[in-house]
């Protein structure tokens, strides 16, 4: 078994904060106020989704972690305040007028009847933004890694997300951004970026089909019309791609049986994270995101995983 001990190592997480709601039920007859399932509900359970999922990912490997971001004034940003409290995240989380971001995901058996969403994409005031900015630039210096969760929920600006690359380059840290949207621009001089294959289809403006080449292909299409250096692509069950000025790496997945792709982007993102931060190579950095994707596909919903499940795969 490989020894991982990430506990010296910090990586700065500014993003999408959002709190993912399960209830799992079973469904036993039709409602009959309307043609819909009753689902009768059993267990209830709070996840870290979004940027704070990816805080949560290296927190469960044994790193350190901030995570920066916005929360409401309300019930759903307080559990995602406890949940990272009981994690051993460190957070500055800014209350603003907006609610907390909230899926809620009722679940009937095994599958997903309905996903309820409370979410408003308010832009935040100067004010707010200068708080962030401020907390950001001091905090910084003492991590080894800056990771962006763009998410497209309006905390990632096209000036703000500038801003942030910039005070990480002039701060000598290594910039990774998991993005969303059709302005990539505004990630440009990052390190990598690690869009999914829908994400690089709507950057490139067509379906990308999943194969080596094309692949390949759209993603040099994508680093040269926004001027980025590196994608990685993540490609569920064909893998990941790692495309830059370099010859092309295509990575098979780890995992035979993929039974929930949910969170796994913000599980590839934090185990890059973590492994660069430790001094990993990025060959080596990407293989082992690629097998930790792998062990979280096998679990339901938003999901992290342990070092003891991860060191005897590598």
């Amino acid at each position: 078994m490989k020894e991982l001990d990430f506990s010296n190592y910090k990586v700065l997480i500014v993003g999408d904060v959002m709190l993912d709601k399960y209830y799992f039920g079973q469904v036993e007859r039709i409602s009959p106020e309307a043609p819909v399932p009753i689902v009768n509900i059993h267990k209830e359970e709070s996840r870290l989704g979004g940027a704070s999922n990816v805080a949560n990912n290296i927190a469960s490997l044994g790193g350190q972690t901030l995570l920066c971001g916005t929360i409401g004034h309300d019930f759903f940003g307080r559990e995602i305040e406890n949940i990272s409290h009981r994690r051993h995240i460190h957070t500055f989380l800014l209350r603003t007028s907006n609610p907390t971001i909230t899926k809620a995901r009722i679940i009937g058996g095994k599958q997903q009847i309905v996903r309820v969403d409370y979410e408003e994409k308010n832009g935040l005031s100067e004010n707010e933004k200068q708080q962030l900015k401020e907390k950001i630039s001091q905090a910084l210096p003492e991590y080894h890694i800056l990771v962006i969760s763009d998410y497209g929920k309006g905390l990632i600006s096209e000036d703000f997300c500038c801003y942030l690359v910039r005070l990480a380059q002039n701060q000598g840290k290594k910039v990774i951004i998991d993005p969303k949207g059709k302005n990539w621009k505004k990630y440009m001089g990052a390190d990598i970026i690690t869009p999914n294959v829908k994400e690089l289809s709507d950057i490139v403006g067509y379906s990308v089909p999943n194969t080596d080449q094309a692949i390949e292909k759209a993603a040099r299409e994508a680093m040269e019309t926004n001027q980025l250096t590196s994608l990685l692509v993540t490609r569920s069950e064909k893998g990941m791609s790692l495309i830059g000025d370099f010859p092309p790496l295509h990575i098979p997945t780890h995992s035979e049986e993929v039974f929930d792709v949910s969170g796994a982007g913000d599980t590839v993102v934090a185990t890059l994270s973590i492994c660069l931060a430790a001094g990993m190579d990025i060959i080596d950095a990407i293989k082992t995101a690629n097998i930790a994707a792998g062990i979280v596909v096998k679990k339901i919903g938003t999901a992290t995983l342990t070092r003891e499940e991860l060191a005897p795969l590598l």
